[in-house]
């Protein structure tokens, strides 16, 4: 009798505790599609803004059908090393909480957005970026009361490094008292080694050549700089007539030595006396390539390295005329200060 009224007073107890019903709180949640390291976030800036996107985020709001709005800001930075730059950001209209796909954002839901045009210069020209994207999504309710974030970071796939050789090129034919060497720089590498032979008549392979006895340039480290006049930098002399096999190799620090990442080797040949070259490169051209080398298409450095550009005149900022000498002394400046350097910008005609 005792455990039944025992039982019968815990039942009443139950039933006179009124039951408290909590509000569901808020939050937003940042699902990026893992395929996004592989996507080209150039073609992506250069579509009509958020509009005929791929389909690579979802946003997940909670509670859903609520009246809120969303903050979206997206900044990126192109190495470790560097610092963040904002990208994009977009504020959207007020619309009823649920699950978000990226490509809704300016056509279902609609709002405002701002893009670093420089920096949307950058990501087309390297098309698939290899540094940090970092997404921030914020949530606010229809009285603009902050509600929840999320943020998600994406390290892109790094490409193996490579370095290739703008000048001498391939083929061409110099003189014998310059040959300038002008090469890609490779993220990370302390110095450069430069190693060059002669091509013995009958030789069918250009690693042995170049590995063979007494090079005319024996691995000489000639430090962080990409471009040199090899005739600076000879063990023994070279002559007119022969024809020379060149690799650069970039040397990059780290555990257990470091690495070392070879060019592909390249062949020019030396002209007799008497024999003109094949290519002739303005001093000013030389020291133009050297400055952009990084900063514009390989194709247009190409162009500038077998004699396809020509420097037709330069302005300064009161649109008169630079002549070559003062052209050559100021590029000679910015070279040895790049910091005065604020931007570089290379836009193909």
């Amino acid at each position: 009798m005792m455990k039944r009224v025992i039982l019968m007073l815990v039942l009443f107890i139950s039933l006179i505790i009124p039951i408290t019903v909590r509000p569901q709180t808020s939050s937003i949640t940042l699902d990026v599609f893992q395929d996004l390291t592989s996507i080209d976030l150039g073609g992506i800036v250069m579509s009509s803004g958020l509009v005929n996107q791929p389909r690579i985020a979802r946003i997940v709001i909670m509670p859903e059908n609520k009246e809120v709005y969303i903050e979206l800001v997206t900044v990126w930075k192109k190495d470790a090393s560097s610092s963040f730059r904002q990208l994009l950001t977009f504020r959207s209209n007020l619309f009823l909480s649920r699950i978000v796909f990226n490509d809704e954002f300016g056509t279902v839901i609609k709002g405002s957005e701002t893009w670093d045009k420089d920096l949307v210069s950058d990501l087309v020209t390297k098309g698939k970026p290899t540094g940090i994207l970092g997404i921030t999504a914020r949530l606010f309710d229809k009285n603009n009361i902050f509600l929840s974030q999320d943020y998600k970071e994406i390290v892109f796939l790094n490409p193996s490094p490579t370095i290739s050789i703008i000048a001498p090129m391939e083929g061409s034919s110099y003189d014998v008292g310059s040959v300038v060497a002008l090469w890609t720089p490779v993220q990370g590498a302390s110095s450069y080694k430069i190693l060059a032979n002669v091509i013995p008549e009958g030789s069918s392979s250009l690693e042995d050549a170049l590995r063979s006895s007494n090079p005319v340039i024996n691995n000489k480290d000639v430090g962080d700089i990409t471009s040199i006049d090899l005739r600076s930098i000879l063990d023994r002399e070279w002559i007119g007539g022969q024809r020379i096999v060149l690799s650069i190799t970039a040397v990059i620090p780290g555990p257990g030595g470091g690495s070392q990442i070879p060019s592909v080797p390249l062949t020019f040949s030396l002209n007799k006396l008497g024999e003109s070259s094949v290519v002739v490169i303005t001093p000013e051209l030389l020291k133009l390539a050297e400055l952009i080398n990084g900063s514009v298409s390989q194709t247009f450095l190409n162009n500038i390295m077998n004699g396809q550009v020509t420097i037709q005149y330069v302005t300064d900022e009161t649109d008169g005329n630079v002549d070559p000498t003062d052209l050559f002394r100021i590029l000679s400046n910015l070279l040895a200060d790049r910091s005065s350097i604020i931007s570089i910008k290379f836009t193909p005609k």
